[in-house]
């Protein structure tokens, strides 16, 4: 006889964990799906991932980091690379004078991004230095910038919203 005493019910146990372990996947896989599209429901809402905006940080410190430095370059981080920006502070008020603009001059390259000529205080392409470009980014793809709580805020989703925003006037 052996020393250690078979188990008959070890079976209705297996059986028991598994059902448990089913039931608690389920109800996992319920709860991810319904914060993926708390509005709409199950299969009906949009999935976007990452941010809407990019959080450039303090302005208060990249003011004052500009104004020793020049526009700062944020490269695209995305899988697209199609993104890259620069970051314009103008004046004094920390609050106010943010630009956010494309770093390349349109239809170029992305190696073709602007270059701050602080003497001139204009931007010029490193492809093509016959192209300029004005301190605050005027006629560039540019994207919104706000200050929150002391916090840049830079909206780069802003013109894909306007673009698929629609309006309906009653006849």
């Amino acid at each position: 006889m052996s020393p250690v005493d078979q188990s008959r019910n070890h079976v209705g146990r297996a059986a028991s964990v598994t059902l448990v372990a089913i039931v608690v996947l389920g109800g996992a896989m319920f709860l991810a799906a319904k914060l993926i599209s708390p509005k709409t429901g199950l299969g009906e809402g949009k999935v976007q991932l990452g941010d809407a905006t990019f959080q450039g940080g303090s302005a208060e410190r990249l003011s004052k980091e500009i104004a020793k430095g020049g526009p700062i370059f944020y490269g695209d981080v995305s899988g697209n690379k199609e993104r890259d920006i620069i970051l314009q502070h103008i004046g004094n008020d920390t609050d106010s004078g943010w630009y956010a603009f494309r770093a390349a001059p349109a239809n170029k390259d992305r190696d073709c991004t602007w270059t701050w000529q602080p003497d001139e205080e204009i931007f010029r392409a490193r492809c093509d230095e016959s192209l300029t470009a004005p301190a605050d980014g005027k006629g560039l793809q540019r994207y919104p910038v706000k200050v929150v709580d002391g916090r840049l805020d830079v909206d780069l989703n802003a013109e894909a919203r306007t673009a698929t925003t629609t309006t309906t006037t009653a006849d």
